[in-house]
């Protein structure tokens, strides 16, 4: 790794532990560079804003580890795969806690986007729907909706129980709820 991938890299871990420990509103930029021994020139070569470093720590690049996908790939019900993949994204947007995942919200309110679209990933917007459609045509999804649709209505949904989970204080399962929603809105045959 060169040395400015690993200064990002430095950024990134040195700031969640600071944004978990102080808050995110109360570290600086200056406070982060002083923990790591870098100076606000090296901090803005990587990110623009806190903003957008919190933007990054929450990027849904990359976020399939091996055996994420091995799990997938060993349940051989398309309904399931599909509602696997999902949860992926889920546990992701609130891995770092409820805090955390407030901030990612706010951040990406005020910029007028959705944490968790479609447009964002391959796995999203090209996978998942060839899985749905598979779903559909082997009877075990029975919303009569486009798989692109239905897609587009996860995500929608995702992100409202995801944003319900953080402002109750993470006061339920977000995974097994997302999942109880996902399969009243697909319709799933469990026959």
């Amino acid at each position: 790794m060169s040395a400015r991938g690993a200064t990002k890299e430095a950024i990134l871990s040195t700031s969640i532990s600071l944004f978990n420990q102080y808050g995110f509103e109360q570290v600086t930029i200056n406070q982060i560079c002083q923990e790591i021994n870098v100076t606000k020139t090296a901090f803005y070569y990587h990110f623009k804003s806190k903003d957008e470093l919190i933007s990054e720590v929450f990027s849904i690049d990359n976020i399939v580890s091996n055996d994420d996908l091995l799990n997938i790939l060993t349940v051989t019900d398309f309904a399931d795969q599909v509602m696997k993949t999902m949860g992926i994204y889920v546990k992701h947007m609130v891995r770092l806690g409820v805090e955390m995942t407030k901030e990612n919200y706010r951040v990406h309110l005020r910029n007028q986007i959705l944490p968790l679209d479609k447009s964002k990933s391959p796995l999203l917007s090209d996978i998942i729907p060839t899985l749905i459609q598979r779903a559909k045509d082997e009877g075990q999804i029975r919303n009569p909706a486009s798989a692109e649709d239905l897609l587009e209505s996860m995500c929608n949904l995702a992100n409202g129980v995801i944003l319900k989970w953080a402002v109750e204080g993470g006061s339920f399962d977000v995974l097994e709820e997302t999942r109880k929603r996902f399969e009243i809105l697909l319709v799933v045959n469990r026959e």
